[in-house]
């Protein structure tokens, strides 16, 4: 009987743990569900744009995209609209996506037409969403003559606008005094091509690495903005003949291979800043396979048909047979090749341009640092040494010098020889 009243009363407090057991599972659950619920509901906080008093015609304008049909804008915020040749605004207060399209010939945003370009304006924190993509800044939108296209253009402050550059041209986890670096160079350069070109069109850079890669705040990190910040302001310059301190192109590539490129043999520009160096750090760091890359090969015929299509003026040529490597630079970096028609005609194209006519990526023919094979058809580019075009700062020599405990300026003194470090006007303190 004691063992019959002990089963039992076993069987009933396991009935009651049980009843207990899916209660509290289906309070749990019902938490769960509510927490998914609100996070999914939460707006997305962002700290507000740095530098958005300053001068509208310090800051920098990227080219996002140059002939879209259509796209999208969101601000947890809201925005305005205006029209930039013209009067008519608007404004929005939803987190809905609104349209942007051409209607008629014109631009309309939502409901409401804008001619031929507007500007649109997120309300603090000065930030917006383009096709789901977040940036800083404004955004300005045009018409393409032929009213077929839009051409999309992130302006923003220069020192939001390296919050999303610096990320994506140097790895974040990287040295702090790397960075810093990094910080200082894409600041110059972004000024440079926005002093040099900006006037001739209605944007500074582009948003590749044709100018600087640029991702807007996919790119941000706490690292990131504090190399940014600390650098605020600071550009390097170059004593011209009269006296006068001006920023100079600062060129910066992956790893120069053990020796970096002096500027003219390259690009054509002429900047005692930015003379060739011995570099062993970057063969400590690199990557073996971008620092020693396989042989890449060729067909003349995709040679020929390659060149042809990025250079039109080389149809001249008829098709282009033959080609022979008549100048090198550093470590026999090719820096200047003939080409030769099948009507024996001749023309010459600079180093870096043969290469990335054969390879836009650049991620194949990794370099100019190469030697040249031909039997019958076929060409083979091999001894590779280097990623990029070797100009100016070495990225993963400035990560080993940082590495060594070399302060910011120390390393940009050693790639930019005779160059100065200065501050320009900016309402960033670092």
């Amino acid at each position: 009987m004691v063992l019959f009243a002990y089963v039992k009363r076993m069987h009933s407090l396991r009935q009651a743990n049980d009843r207990l057991t899916k209660s509290s599972f289906g309070v749990l659950w019902a938490c769960v569900v509510l927490m998914l619920f609100f996070s999914g509901c939460r707006r997305r906080s962002y700290d507000t744009t740095i530098g958005i008093e300053d001068p509208r015609q310090t800051w920098i304008r990227v080219l996002l995209f140059d002939n879209l049909t259509e796209c999208t804008v969101t601000s947890m915020s809201g925005f305005a609209v205006t029209e930039l040749a013209g009067s008519r605004k608007a404004q929005f207060h939803t987190e809905e996506p609104i349209p942007v399209r051409i209607h008629k010939g014109q631009l309309a945003c939502g409901e409401h037409e804008f001619g031929s370009a507007l500007e649109i304006q997120p309300y603090d924190p000065f930030v917006f969403d383009l096709n789901g993509e977040p940036y800083r800044g404004y955004l300005r939108l045009r018409l393409s003559e032929d009213a077929t296209g839009i051409e999309v253009v992130n302006a923003l402050p220069i020192e939001a606008y390296l919050l999303g550059v610096v990320g994506m041209e140097m790895y974040s986890y990287w040295e702090p005094e790397a960075l810093k670096a990094q910080s200082v160079v894409s600041r110059t350069y972004s000024l440079y091509i926005k002093n040099r070109f900006g006037d001739q069109r209605s944007w500074d850079v582009t948003a590749t690495e044709a100018s600087q890669v640029y991702r807007g705040l996919k790119a941000e990190s706490s690292t990131i903005r504090q190399a940014v910040l600390s650098t605020a302001g600071q550009v390097l310059t170059e004593t011209r003949p009269d006296g006068r301190q001006v920023v100079f192109p600062t060129y910066f590539s992956s790893s120069c291979g053990g020796h970096t490129e002096e500027a003219g043999h390259v690009f054509g520009d002429t900047t005692g800043a930015q003379a060739a160096v011995e570099c062993s750090y970057c063969a400590k760091t690199a990557r073996r396979k971008d620092f020693y890359w396989q042989p890449v090969r060729y067909s003349m015929e995709e040679i020929s048909r390659k060149l042809i299509q990025r250079y039109p003026s080389l149809e001249k040529l008829e098709q282009i047979r033959d080609f022979e490597v008549i100048e090198t630079g550093y470590l026999s970096r090719v820096t200047r090749v003939q080409l030769r028609g099948k009507n024996e005609r001749f023309e010459t194209l600079r180093g870096e341009d043969f290469r990335l006519s054969l390879d836009p990526t650049g991620r194949r023919l990794k370099s100019a640092v190469f030697t040249v094979q031909k039997s019958g058809d076929n060409v083979v580019f091999g001894n590779g040494r280097g990623f990029g075009h070797g100009v100016g700062l070495c990225q993963y020599g400035t990560q080993e010098l940082a590495r060594q405990g070399n302060e910011y300026r120390r390393i940009l003194d050693f790639y930019f020889p005779d160059s100065g470090l200065v501050s320009i006007q900016t309402s960033i303190n670092p």
